[in-house]
């Protein structure tokens, strides 16, 4: 009835608007009537159109019906007495699979003999909430409310989630989650509060009560939410938290109580339902960071996956940082493990916000630096990640030269890339990091340090240093210059910066294993390891290295006459650098992430733009190169 008098007014070519009379909740039909192409369509598919009938009331949408019907309706007693179905609601499809409406005969039954209310609750309760907010504008108690109540359930019928549980509840037993939003991993803005919404399932419901996490780590006592919606023994239930203040990761949890005293709660092993708020780049990222902190903080002791992020980084980015290793090279052996602990980051934050999986990888290896850094420590630096839009192995934009396209790679089987020998000299040393990286001297010294964290094991790599290379396998700090170093200032004569504690050449058999055997360097009873590599900071050991790394013609000291060897000569290019981080660990610090950030902004990507708010997104993908040059 409410179309009526826009109808006739339409008709005798009045238009309300224009003349500011009042609004009317009505819309005209005479389009329709004169069959203005494509007004029938609309009005069959894009309307809801609502009935009442003595006490029974009615909403239809396209092809579906929901009718809410009272305890006198005739309707029900002619469903209940043709048993076709029984209660007070009931939700149909008008329509055959043409879309087109059923016309009931003597042939055809009507399409209100069967009853969707149990397949289709969850349309069910969307359809209610039309009905209701049509019948709560149209109170006569209430001042006239002038809208429209629309949605999104009118033919074609949106497909609708598998409920795991049937809409009507057993009397007396445990109340039974159904649904709620956000869902687990939901990625949302954070320009407004966010609703919690639970759809339940009991008989005689209570409440539902909700308890957040912020992101900050503060949890809320449970509290009760707001029921919004009631359908038999359905019923949806919100609870308002403000997200504008957060960005970061939320949980919730639910405890679902009845009049009985029956309760339950969800999830039912302890965890949170989390959802991720964001509005910008840095938001997205710090949230990303602080999900790979707490992926590290919480591994099993003796993991030190922060370690393992930092190695899992280097070894990502040589040929460009994309996402990608080689494990079926032996150079890669151990990175299943950082490359499985990343994949669930991976899942929830990859292909938002212009993040890849290569983004994560090396957002992985900045925390794993950063972390590792001494708690409250005068020297410690943010390692921020300054660009995001890294483009993995798997791109098919990437240039074949990287052999992706043609060996379909994968985030296990990237392209084949040489890792550096760990048996350089000096001039070997300093030539790969300026060709890969396009490090100098000083960048490739400071990267050098990443060795104070982590160990050495002999299934992966061949080297027995289970204790690592300083000890303190956790802690980002200058120790692995004072191991190599002598001296007491930077100052010292190269013969004392030459006087380190010394270290001697150990000899490790491989035979009963698949890795090769190694000549390792070896110092005290804690057996502290380094190899050629590290060595070649410090002693020029040019023609002397040899099969398996041995260094037959010099050693590491020489104190006395009766040394077997004489000691190895001092690397002229490195061994100063090295010296003033020794006695310099805020120097060494900022030097590292200055280095260890160009070497993970190595890729076929273009940050040749300007950069205001890090991290920003970067340009289009080009052939690889070495960013430091693009933002010289």
């Amino acid at each position: 009835t409410i179309d009526i008098v826009p109808t006739m007014l339409d008709f005798a070519g009045i238009d309300s608007d224009s003349n500011g009379w009042y609004d009317m909740d009505g819309k005209s039909w005479k389009a329709a009537i004169d069959n203005v192409s494509g007004s029938g369509d609309e009005w069959k598919a894009n309307r809801c159109l609502f009935f009442e009938s003595s006490e029974d009331r009615a909403v239809r949408c396209g092809c579906d019906k929901y009718m809410l019907l009272s305890a006198s309706s005739t309707e029900a007693a002619e469903a209940s007495s043709n048993e076709w179905w029984t209660g007070n609601e009931g939700l149909f499809d008008l329509c055959d699979n043409s879309k087109s409406y059923i016309v009931a005969d003597s042939s055809t039954a009507s399409p209100e003999t069967t009853n969707l209310l149990t397949s289709e609750p969850l349309k069910a309760v969307d359809m209610h909430a039309l009905l209701q907010c049509h019948l709560d504008k149209t109170d006569a108690n209430v001042n006239p409310l002038y809208y429209e109540c629309t949605g999104d359930v009118a033919t074609p019928s949106p497909t609708v989630t598998s409920v795991p549980a049937l809409p009507v509840a057993n009397n007396g037993g445990i109340p039974e989650y159904i649904d709620s939003s956000p869902s687990q991993n939901d990625i949302l803005q954070a320009g407004a509060s966010t609703f919690l919404s639970a759809t339940v399932l009991d008989d005689d419901i209570q409440r539902v009560r909700f308890r957040v996490r912020f992101p900050d780590g503060t949890t809320t006592g449970f509290s009760a939410g707001d029921s919004v919606f009631t359908s038999g023994h359905l019923s949806t239930h919100d609870f308002l938290v403000d997200t504008t203040t957060q960005s970061g990761k939320y949980g919730y949890r639910l405890r679902i109580q009845d009049q009985s005293g029956n309760s339950d709660d969800y999830p039912a092993d302890g965890t949170f339902i989390e959802f991720i708020v964001a509005d910008t780049n840095a938001e997205f990222v710090a949230a990303a960071r602080a999900e790979i902190a707490s992926i590290i903080q919480a591994a099993l002791p003796g993991t030190n996956l922060a370690a393992k992020f930092v190695r899992h980084g280097f070894h990502d980015c040589v040929g460009g940082c994309d996402g990608c290793v080689d494990m079926a090279n032996p150079d890669n052996a151990g990175l299943d493990i950082p490359i499985a602990a990343l994949e669930p980051v991976v899942d929830v934050f990859s292909s938002h916000f212009g993040m890849t999986r290569a983004d994560i990888w090396v957002l992985a290896a900045l925390q794993g630096a950063s972390g590792s850094q001494p708690n409250g420590g005068p020297d410690n630096r943010e390692f921020a990640m300054d660009w995001i839009g890294r483009p993995t192995c798997d791109d098919p934009n990437l240039n074949l030269a990287t052999g992706c396209v043609e060996n379909s790679c994968t985030q296990t089987r990237g392209p084949d890339r040489a890792l550096p020998s760990p048996n350089l000299d000096t001039h070997e040393l300093l030539a790969y990091f300026s060709t890969e990286f396009g490090f100098d001297d000083r960048d490739t010294v400071a990267i050098m340090g990443a060795h104070t964290l982590g160990t050495l094991a002999r299934e992966n790599s061949g080297y027995d240093g289970t204790n690592g290379w300083v000890g303190n396998v956790n802690s980002l700090a200058n120790g692995y210059y004072d191991s190599l170093v002598g001296g007491s200032s930077v100052d010292s004569p190269v013969d004392e910066l030459m006087n380190a504690n010394n270290w001697e050449q150990v000899y490790i058999d491989n035979t009963a294993l698949t890795t090769p055997n190694r000549w390792e360097w070896e110092r005290g009873t804690n057996r502290f390891v380094m190899i050629n590599s590290d060595m070649s900071l410090v002693r020029s050991l040019t023609g002397e290295i040899g099969a398996e790394g041995g260094v037959s013609g010099c050693q590491f000291k020489c104190n006395g006459n009766n040394c077997p060897l004489p000691a190895c000569p001092h690397a002229p290019e490195t061994l100063d650098i090295a010296a003033e981080y020794k006695f310099n660990n805020a120097l060494w610090v900022e030097d590292f992430e200055s280095a260890f950030k160009m070497m993970l902004e190595t890729g076929q990507y273009d940050t040749s733009g300007t950069c205001v708010s890090p991290p920003c997104v970067a340009g289009d993908i080009f052939e690889r190169r070495n960013l430091r040059g693009l933002n010289n």
